[in-house]
């Protein structure tokens, strides 16, 4: 008997969320059956305990039978939720055939503190001195002696924290919360911490770490609820119970490093039994002092619910060289983001000295120039333990593969270990194919988007900036959201973006706003790109929804800024070109373009964002369709006039940017691009197959090439091994993209070794060479087109992607003189496969009996075939 089951129930596009803000939460899930299922309804229940639900009583939701394939971005819609509300619910769906599935096996998720009221507790930290210090605090309390059977503490901290209980680190949460602009919104996180509390005496523990933000402070609410029905609260308020003192991390700086002086630990600390101790040091040197009560951030307080940062993967560096002044150089093997563990012996006062650096200078040491003004070093000072020390930073992170260390005085250091560090987000795709250079540029790709995903997209990974700008974004999140899962982040980012707007409606260069300027460029389209993303991929129209006034505002300050419509203040424009195609800079970083114009990129950018909006306003049903047609119209028209040459099919000064560019923001007319894309081969063809694109263009190319039947072309672009290239940071050690396409040659201050700008040619990957694409014409990535390319050269293409509805695999394999071409389609994806007919017609379809193949189209360039889910292999023969 055929059966399907309803697996993977997420909200807020995380399982079992604890502290979930928003009153409507998304929820979603996936179908397995043993033959293909088209979803065409849905039931979704949910009750106030498990017990109610196996019971039937819904008693917080039960929608009905809801007629809708859609199986992700579906808004709760039932009872209104509470603070601290667990919500348990299962789904049930019919599908094409009216055949009705059993309810899913439960899930839940539960609220956080929805009024500001609840948290009854003042912000702490201490103004007394100990800035930069890891700075303890601590303190002490009784609960009943009753059953306990909930304890939820909420932490909100400015800064880092780490979250002590009873001699216990709680969570595994690293260089958290993630950066905001605190006067607009600050995180919290939402603890269960029921088995951490006892009857009886217990201790809180905090340490707190710099960040971005100066003095830490913290804000705790904890929450006990008995078995008798009473409650008891817990919070940060001013007293003698509250209490901090100088803890052994006697400097900690983002971008500096940490400093540590086991001398100074304080052992215990955490734990109730160390009281008497705390209270008989208190008021003295070194000893413990009453909090202070600091000023409250002001930023709404909202519950930070996405992957946190943690210890991803762990390496054993190797030693390669020893100087004669003792300092010993490792190398990790790849380029990462994190720190290096020690494990060492000696005398107390001893010193360990560890530094770092993504590469060597010519003398073997440590290159430290392109990390400017950052120190990138931790100090450890032995305490002299007899069973020895272990050490690992806890508020700073490093961009690096090589690392030193020298020790002073008597020190055995018996183990090293370098941790990898990141936000621990979900692999969405896998990669393969028959050329092993392609293969490691995907996976520098991959390295570099993880190192940079810190709680917000960093542009680079080691010096004295990671900031999230919004530039890089605009460009890469296309890809990035086929490598990893980005929905519970993006959602976050998204709001930082919107918190950076001004009284004026501008949106800043960085989100959270720390560097650069504002107003930004329109080219910093992420904003609004972003909105469209969450709902493309996602499914979430919130975002959308939420901030669709302020983009017309936005949008409407453009129009009155423009000159002729033509937008003019762009300090970047086609950033990072190859150095010859930029102004050079004695001192500074010669990235800006010579032959782009920058009020080419500016004005495109605006024209972009009117056609973005056109679509959201036609998704939420606005009345502003007609008015944004109108003006995008106009503004394409405008540059058309200026920047477009309909003789000789160039657009600006006819560079492979501004001609690439002009296509994939919809500026060129049809009739044009046949030509405008072959001034882009011809181009590339007289720069022997180089790119000289920077931050807008490079995916513009590759995209445009594939496109418009030039796949062969951008396999000689990706394959170059010569500079400027890809190939060419491979061959030439890179485990991460570069800054810059000389990054070896030409040290400027702009020379970082893992960014993420150039790993925006990701889509070649995956959207092209694997010919995964999503159709943006349904929400949440619900209709699939699988069209892979197939360049010369190339045999062998091999790649997966875990979707929101299920795993997709994409194969393809050259055999003589046929193509055998294998797929995977999950339950409930609407798919069509799409043979281009230069590389043969389809002899014959090896698929299972009750599966279905349908040819829906043929044109001259191909002939579409639709598909259920299941497995498949199509024999293409020349």
């Amino acid at each position: 008997m055929s059966k399907i089951q309803i697996i993977n129930l997420k909200c807020e596009y995380e399982v079992t969320p604890l502290g979930v803000q928003d009153a409507n939460p998304l929820l979603s899930w996936q179908i397995s059956a043993d033959y293909p299922v088209t979803q065409k309804a849905y039931r979704i229940v949910a009750s106030s305990s498990e017990e109610l639900l196996k019971l039937n009583i819904f008693d917080l939701l039960d929608t009905g039978k809801i007629e809708s394939s859609k199986s992700y971005g579906i808004p709760y819609n039932g009872r209104p939720l509470q603070s601290e509300e667990r919500i348990f619910w299962a789904v049930k769906v019919w599908d094409q055939h009216g055949n009705e599935s059993p309810y899913s096996e439960y899930s839940w998720f539960e609220t956080g503190l929805f009024d500001k009221k609840e948290w009854k507790g003042v912000w702490l930290s201490f103004v007394g001195g100990m800035v930069g210090n890891g700075l303890l605090m601590r303190h002490f309390f009784e609960t009943r002696d009753e059953k306990i059977i909930r304890a939820r503490a909420y932490v909100c901290c400015v800064g880092y924290y780490e979250f002590h209980l009873n001699g216990q680190i709680i969570g595994e949460k690293k260089l958290d919360p993630a950066p905001t602009d605190c006067s607009k919104t600050v995180l919290y996180t939402a603890y269960d911490i029921t088995a951490d509390v006892r009857n009886g005496g217990n201790a809180l523990g905090f340490i707190l770490g710099t960040g971005f933000a100066g003095l830490p402070k913290i804000l705790l609410q904890l929450n006990i609820d008995y078995a008798d029905g009473e409650r008891q609260e817990i919070y940060t308020e001013y007293g003698t119970s509250w209490c901090v003192a100088r803890g052994p991390i006697t400097y900690n700086a983002l971008y500096d490093g940490e400093d540590y002086d086991a001398r100074m630990e304080k052992d215990g600390w955490d734990t109730p039994e160390y009281e008497p101790t705390a209270v008989l040091e208190h008021q003295r040197p070194g000893g413990w002092i009453m909090a202070s009560i600091v000023e409250d951030p002001g930023g709404e307080r909202i519950s930070e619910i996405m992957p946190p940062i943690q210890i991803c993967d762990v390496f054993d560096p190797v030693l390669i060289r020893t100087f004669d002044d003792g300092t010993k150089i490792y190398n990790v093997g790849k380029n990462i983001t994190g720190w290096v563990e020690i494990q060492v012996s000696g005398e107390a006062g001893s010193k360990v000295l560890l530094s770092f650096a993504e590469v060597l200078d010519e003398n073997g040491r440590l290159e430290k120039t392109p990390l400017r003004s950052a120190r990138c070093e931790d100090h450890y000072i032995l305490r002299g333990k007899s069973d020895g020390e272990k050490y690992e930073p806890r508020f700073t992170y490093h961009g690096f593969q090589y690392f030193s260390i020298k020790t002073e005085g008597q020190v055995e250091v018996k183990r090293l270990q370098a941790k990898f560090v990141h936000m621990n987000l979900k692999d969405s795709t896998s990669f393969f194919c028959d050329n092993e250079i392609l293969n490691k540029i995907a996976d520098a790709m991959r390295q570099t988007d993880a190192c940079n995903f810190m709680g917000i997209p960093t542009d680079c990974a080691q010096r004295d900036e990671r900031h999230g700008w919004a530039t890089d974004p605009t460009s890469n999140a296309e890809g990035a959201v086929y490598t990893y899962d980005l929905a519970s982040f993006f959602i976050k980012w998204t709001r930082d973006l919107y918190d950076t707007r001004n009284e004026d409606g501008y949106f800043a260069d960085t989100a959270p706003y720390r560097w650069g300027g504002r107003p930004n460029d329109p080219q910093a389209n992420i904003p609004i790109g972003m909105l469209l993303l969450l709902y493309r991929m996602y499914g979430d129209q919130r975002e959308m929804e939420r901030h669709y006034d302020e983009v017309i505002d936005y949008i409407n300050r453009l129009s009155r800024e423009s000159e002729d419509w033509m937008i003019s203040r762009s300090p970047y424009g086609e950033w990072a070109c190859p150095k010859a195609e930029c102004f050079p800079e004695e001192h500074g970083p010669g990235a800006n373009p010579k032959y782009v114009s920058y009020s080419f990129v500016s004005t495109s950018y605006f024209y972009f964002t009117l056609l973005q909006m056109q679509e959201i306003s036609d998704i939420l049903g606005k009345n502003d369709t007609a008015y944004l047609t109108a003006l995008a119209e106009v503004v394409r028209n405008k540059i058309n006039e200026k920047y477009f040459d309909s003789d000789t099919a160039q657009y600006d000064q006819g560079t492979q940017s501004a001609n690439a560019m002009a296509i994939m923001l919809g500026l060129a007319k049809k009739e044009y691009i046949p030509a405008i894309v072959k001034n882009i081969v011809d181009n590339l063809k007289n720069h022997d197959y180089h790119l000289t694109t920077g931050s807008v263009g490079t995916k513009a190319v590759i995209q445009a090439l594939c496109d418009y039947g030039y796949e062969d072309v951008a396999y000689k672009v990706m394959t170059s091994t010569t500079s400027p290239s890809f190939g060419y940071m491979i061959v030439n050690g890179a485990t991460t993209m570069w800054e810059r396409w000389e990054a070896d040659h030409d040290n400027n201050i702009m020379n970082s070794r893992n960014h993420p700008m150039f790993a925006q040619a990701c889509i070649w990957f995956y959207k092209y060479l694997g010919g995964i694409q999503f159709c943006y014409d349904r929400t949440g990535a619900q209709k699939l087109i699988l069209c892979p390319l197939v360049p010369e050269g190339l045999n062998h293409v091999k790649v997966t992607m875990e979707s929101l509805s299920g795993p997709i695999q994409s194969e393809w394999q050259r055999n003589k003189d046929e193509l055998i071409y294998t797929v995977e389609i999950p339950q409930n994806l609407e798919t069509e496969v799409r043979i281009l007919r230069k590389y043969g017609n389809i002899s014959t379809i090896l698929k299972e009996s009750h599966l279905e193949v349908v040819c829906c189209e043929e044109t001259k360039e191909y002939v579409t075939y639709k598909i259920c889910a299941g497995h498949y292999q199509m024999v293409i023969k020349h």
